[in-house]
Parts: C-alpha cells; structure tokens; sequence
C-alpha cells in the first residue's frame, strides 16, 4: 500500500508540472516580493493554493494534506529549521518534493509563506530573567487591539506608545524548566483584530524563553 500511495504521489507531482505551463495561464496574483515569485515559479500553488490555504488543485489526490499556512494551530509548531528542511529535502511519503535553491531564496519563500498569516512574524529569544520590548511601528495600530498567549502563565505583556514588553514570569518559568527537565519554552503572543467575526493577525511573536542563569 505504501509503494501504491508513493507511486500516486508521483503521479500526481508529475502531472502537476507536465501542466504547470498551461497552468500559469491561469489568473494568479502578481508577485510583490521576491518569495511570491518563487513560490509561483516553482509551482507551490499547485498544492498550496495562492492563498496558501491548502487547497491547490492537487492537494485532494495528497494525503497528508499540505498545510494552511493561514492556519495558526497548523503553523504555530513549525519553526524555521522545519521550513527550511522541507523546502531543500522535501518531506519523505508525502507530495512535498525538495527545491535547489539556495539558502537566501529558501528564506524568501519562508517570509512569504509567514506572511499568509501576518506580515509580521517576529521570532526571538531571552532569558526568563530579562523582559524584551518590541516595536509595534509597523502595525496599524488603530481600533482594538487584542493579545493572545498561548501559555499566558508563563508571561505577562503591557502595551503603550507604540511598543509591547513581553516579561516572564521568573517563578513559573523555573518550575516549567524543572518539570521538563529543559532549559527551553516557548511563548506565542498574537496581536489581533476582530472585524466582520474574522479575526486578523496583526502580529505574531514567537518568543523563546531561556533558562541562561547560573
């Protein structure tokens, strides 16, 4: 059954791109970012959609299914590295084939692809004794505003002249890093808006939450 569905897959892929020339004829967004133009050139769309939702017309014949990357449960565990992988190896018994581009074009199609869910994806690191201040210059900052954190225990966050602090909470921290057995968590804080019962990414910040006290 396994070399079946391999068999299918290639199938599939390779049918994709035996039409893919045909297939550009098709209306399509025009590109504004060099990773849009990858992304369209190497044929993504014919799995991924040009909205990066999953529902290219290939991907019913893929199982697993390619991911919505409008999804936040689907893209929040997927780092970089991750990304990176699947797009210069490919992902083994699925439909997604590697790609030889280089490291710079690879981060290209990564931006673009975080964009799908917000333009601004930030990712970075601290130690769980030392708060960060992001700016917010780039977000519209009009309306309300809300902050989601997917572990809310472990930070707290305050807003104001444009700019949020993210500060960890030291004491719920050390009893994460001692129940793990780790030195490492993750925080996810999403800055969204409401309009018309769809919520909208205004921002994204991946925080890593390290335990860098000796």
């Amino acid at each position: 059954m396994k070399k079946l569905t391999i068999i299918l897959i290639s199938f599939l892929i390779t049918s994709g791109f035996a039409n893919y020339k045909e297939y550009k004829n098709f209306p399509e967004p025009k590109p504004t970012s060099k990773g849009q133009l990858i992304f369209q050139e190497m044929g993504c769309p014919m799995c991924h959609g040009h909205k990066g939702e999953g529902n290219g017309f290939l991907a019913q014949g893929l199982e697993p299914r390619p991911r919505n990357f409008t999804s936040f449960d689907q893209m929040k565990g997927v780092p970089y590295q991750s990304m990176y992988t699947a797009i210069k190896d490919g992902i083994p018994f699925t439909g997604m084939p590697s790609f030889d581009l280089n490291d710079k074009q690879i981060d290209d199609v990564i931006s673009y692809v975080r964009s799908f869910l917000t333009e601004n994806y930030i990712t970075m690191s601290t130690c769980l004794n030392i708060p960060q201040v992001v700016s917010l210059e780039n977000i519209d900052m009009g309306g309300k505003i809300n902050i989601e954190k997917d572990r809310p225990e472990l930070l707290s966050t305050s807003m104001k002249a444009g700019e949020i602090t993210l500060t960890p909470n030291f004491a719920a921290m050390r009893k994460v890093f001692n129940e793990k057995n780790s030195k490492l968590a993750r925080v996810h804080v999403k800055l969204t808006k409401t309009n018309q019962d769809k919520k909208k990414y205004l921002a994204i910040i991946a925080l890593r939450i390290n335990d860098c006290i000796k």
